[in-house]
């Protein structure tokens, strides 16, 4: 059982790195207990990865679009990890799409309401089973 505590609320807008922090503790709450925030060479891949997952925190204004999921879904197929994004903004409906498609899980997170959902089917299904049986 997770005995993880969801993140608190931030009173702020997150930055790149906090997103990256506050990303990895609702990665931990939804139960990959071994995630890590990647550095050196390895934070050109991904910002946070585990033994079961690689993560990408995009904190770019705007909506998600196709092409960032397609390359996330082809760096995390090439590595044999499952591909997780997590965004502040929305998702265009072909990246939603093709997410689905590719096995992508979409999350969208609002650092100041302390939220996490899922942006797609796979985001919202991880979202309510977790991470720790996937």
């Amino acid at each position: 059982m997770n005995t993880a505590l969801p993140p608190h609320q931030r009173s702020w807008k997150a930055s790149d790195r906090d997103a990256v922090r506050l990303c990895r503790e609702w990665m931990v709450y939804l139960g990959a207990a071994d995630v890590v925030a990647a550095s050196g060479d390895v934070a050109e891949v991904c910002d946070l990865y585990s033994n079961r997952f690689l993560a990408w925190v995009d904190d770019r204004p705007g909506n998600l679009d196709v092409d960032a999921v397609r390359r996330v879904a082809g760096m995390a197929a090439s590595d044999g990890r499952r591909a997780l994004v997590f965004h502040p903004g929305g998702v265009f409906p072909d990246a939603q799409d093709q997410a689905d498609a590719l096995g992508v899980a979409l999350f969208r997170y609002d650092a100041r309401g302390g939220n996490l959902d899922g942006a797609n089917q796979v985001g919202r299904s991880l979202r309510v089973t977790g991470l720790a049986g996937n």
